[in-house]
């Protein structure tokens, strides 16, 4: 499938929520004020397009030296299984180049698919859980 990939394209609030709905990824989608922050504020997100709509998104917090967490990849469910999640990485990989490691936390359910695209595990991740 032909799809574009877009860099830092501007998304409105209902775009991206209807992505995370549809992705069933677990969001607060009802706080639209902090959803228009985090796109505001996250330095680099790649996107799919397909005649104007969008299909997918990786939002990346980095230093564009050292560093890049992944910290969302999404694909609509009608989308996936097509290549788009591996070209929106490749495509990251790119334009971050080689010295910048890339890293993210995976559902059970994807670890097969960062697996496939060279991501390494790793058991060093802590957090600390905040509110929502």
């Amino acid at each position: 499938m032909e799809v574009e990939i877009k860099v830092n394209e501007p998304m409105t609030v209902e775009q991206v929520t209807q992505l995370y709905q549809e992705t069933g990824f677990e969001k607060p989608l009802n706080d639209k004020k902090r959803l228009q922050n985090m796109i505001d504020h996250t330095p680099l997100v790649f996107s799919s397009w397909k005649d104007g709509k969008l299909l997918g998104l990786a939002r990346c917090l980095t230093d564009f030296e050292y560093f890049c967490y992944l910290s969302d990849i999404l694909i609509l469910p009608s989308y996936q299984k097509q290549g788009i999640g591996r070209k929106l990485v490749n495509e990251i990989k790119q334009y971050l180049g080689t010295r910048v490691t890339l890293s993210l936390r995976a559902e059970d359910k994807a670890t097969g698919f960062y697996e496939r695209l060279e991501f390494a595990p790793t058991d060093k991740m802590y957090r600390i859980h905040r509110e929502g």
